[in-house]
């Protein structure tokens, strides 16, 4: 097993950060890499370019392509990390300018094109340094450096996803709603359970990932909530449903609806007793505890 840390312009990836809803991206090169040291499925780490310095997250090498710039906007459209394709363009024009000394300037520049599949991309607290984990990338390295491995093992948002949830007590008093924008972890939340569900709604099936979010079931405290088993695929609408205690999750793992909603014909209630879609990997099921207090404590029933 191989994977690479590469360096990582910034803001391809803070565009790409702030959607989060790719299930492939392209992280081009302005002059063809000509990467082959990697098999499919292996990892490519986000080595976040100065001042940061830190590795930002990750994907998993799908393929490595050559193609002229509107054939990468054809097929990636905004997964390039650009708004459009004179942005893609240009950008190219640049760093290219900057790094080769016989760059002629193009209007259709040929780049280099590495597929990732399921990317993931940190929060700033999850940042580390290679010299963290034992790797060493110097400052003189351009492109990017091959390591034997299986990758650098992270939990999605720092948790420790080898043991069963557990759940977490807030302890006395009012317990606060804490802003997804606030919650540590939470896009390498949203990436493991969508990944876990194989990007479906585990209730309705819609596959359509910018419309799929990771509800959590025991509401979020803090990092410790960031488990797979205190996660649920959800389409954006059943999800606010959930959390407002409009629907839920029998033992039994079937839909469960609030007679608020069963009192007023519409779609929602036609979702009642549908049986829950679980993931693959039985040790990703949601935590039964968890449910029981989704519930008891929110669940209006």
């Amino acid at each position: 097993m191989t994977f690479a840390i590469a360096n990582t312009d910034l803001d391809w990836f803070e565009a790409l950060r702030s959607t989060d809803s790719n299930r492939f991206v392209n992280f081009w090169t302005p002059t063809p890499w000509n990467v082959t040291g990697l098999n499919k499925g292996e990892h490519w780490y986000f080595m976040l370019k100065s001042p940061v310095r830190k590795v930002g997250g990750f994907g998993l090498f799908h393929e490595y392509r050559e193609m002229q710039a509107s054939e990468a906007w054809h097929y990636f459209g905004s997964a390039n990390g650009v708004l459009d394709r004179s942005e893609l363009v240009s950008r190219i024009q640049a760093y290219a300018s900057k790094r080769s000394s016989n760059f002629a300037n193009v209007r259709d520049p040929v780049i280099g094109c590495v597929v990732l599949a399921d990317p993931m991309f940190y929060d700033d607290s999850e940042f580390f340094s290679p010299n963290d984990v034992g790797l060493s990338f110097a400052r003189q390295i351009v492109k990017f450096k091959y390591f034997d491995g299986d990758g650098i093992a992270l939990g999605a948002g720092g948790t420790d996803q080898t043991t069963s949830f557990q759940l977490i007590n807030a302890g006395v008093g009012r317990k606060k709603v804490v802003p997804v924008k606030d919650r540590s972890g939470q896009p390498a939340f949203r990436r493991s359970v969508l990944l876990a569900y194989r990007y479906q709604c585990a209730i309705t099936g819609t596959t359509v990932p910018q419309v799929l979010e990771a509800a959590h079931i025991q509401p979020y405290i803090d990092p410790r909530s960031n488990h797979i088993q205190n996660g649920l695929c959800l389409r954006v609408d059943l999800h606010r449903l959930f959390d407002q205690g409009l629907i839920a999750i029998g033992a039994d793992f079937s839909v469960l609806i609030s007679t608020q909603i069963k009192e007023s014909a519409n779609e929602y209630s036609q979702l009642g007793g549908l049986a829950l879609g679980l993931p693959a990997d039985q040790s990703n099921h949601p935590s039964r505890d968890a449910l029981q207090v989704h519930r008891d404590e929110i669940f209006l029933g």
